[in-house]
């Protein structure tokens, strides 16, 4: 099928490795695993979002933008690669993070600042209408003369999802050269456009295999909504000649923990544990949620041995130094 793929820049170092992960103590025996290193997409840029961001900073540079205006939590990893794709382009960046201001500047916030980012911290009470906040951020930088380019949450808009249609066929490359059929790709779900682009992009490059969401954010039902909306608004957008059933969207449930961003003990422990064992990275918000609900479900037995499974590391390593303390206490 032929792909009419947006036009995009070359930031991400791509492709990332995909190798089947070794054998440790946390996994159970006889089960295959293996994983997509998107945490290798680059030092700075390491994660999922500069995939997203390859195709929306090629849209705000078109446009003539001089500021990228995005938001997420005052950790986020896109927002952090947002300002990192900025400074490298010559452009502004301008922040909505939730929450308050911590008292020092550690991990993602950290670089936000180093790349000279404009940041407005906003109650995390606020949340639900962060689109309306950033529109207000937006006007006042056209009051004082910018053209600011507005980036959703995550990246996670039609085109922004490309970036994981066109991962999806890079993985299918991988996979093929391998000689191994995969069952099931499992990420975590947040905003949705990681899931939404694999989805499509296994679709529109003919490999059969189910793509599972372990949502890390919200209450149950909310996730799958929100992947059908957008996957629907891809669709047409870009009349893309797919179609699909609510039944097809897997979403695994379970694994918020605390909360978006918290964790309980046994989830830090997991994450000691496998980086210990493993020398790979995991990230307290998504990554290693993930992962835990993964082996968790290993564990149950709610996956065949026959299948093999494919993990998205989708980085996030520096979200680990803001809460180093709570791994040594």
């Amino acid at each position: 099928m032929k792909v009419p793929f947006p036009k995009s820049l070359n930031l991400a170092v791509t492709p990332t490795p995909l190798e089947k992960l070794r054998d440790i103590p946390l996994i159970p025996p006889d089960y295959k695993v293996y994983i997509k290193r998107d945490d290798l997409t680059g030092f700075g840029l390491s994660g999922n979002k500069v995939r997203k961001l390859e195709f929306l900073a090629y849209e705000a540079l078109k446009k003539k933008a001089d500021t990228l205006v995005t938001c997420g939590g005052f950790q986020s990893n896109h927002a952090r690669a947002t300002a990192l794709v900025a400074a490298q382009l010559g452009l502004k960046s301008a922040l909505v993070l939730f929450g308050d201001e911590p008292p020092q500047n550690e991990g993602n916030l950290f670089l936000d600042k180093l790349c000279g980012a404009e940041i407005g911290f906003v109650p995390l009470s606020e949340y639900e209408n962060v689109d309306r906040i950033m529109e207000q951020f937006s006007s006042e930088l056209k009051f004082k003369g910018r053209n600011p380019y507005i980036i959703p949450e995550g990246g996670s808009n039609p085109l922004g999802v490309w970036g994981y249609i066109k991962a999806a066929f890079e993985m299918k490359k991988q996979i093929d050269k391998l000689e191994i059929k995969i069952a099931k790709i499992v990420t975590a779900l947040s905003s949705a456009g990681t899931y939404c682009g694999l989805f499509l992009g296994a679709k529109l490059c003919g490999w059969k295999t189910e793509v599972m969401g372990i949502n890390v954010r919200f209450l149950p039902t909310y996730p799958k909504e929100k992947i059908i909306t957008l996957l629907e608004k891809t669709i047409a957008q870009y009349r893309l000649k797919v179609r699909f059933t609510e039944k097809e969207i897997k979403v695994v449930e379970g694994y918020v923990g605390e909360g978006y961003a918290l964790n309980k003990k046994e989830e830090i422990e997991f994450i000691k544990a496998f980086i210990s064992k493993s020398g790979i990275l995991l990230d307290p918000v998504y990554t290693g949620k993930a992962m835990f609900g993964l082996v968790d479900r290993l564990k149950k037995g709610e996956f065949s041995r026959k299948e093999k499974i494919l993990f998205l590391h989708t980085g996030g390593g520096f979200g680990l130094f803001p809460v180093k303390e709570k791994y040594f206490s």
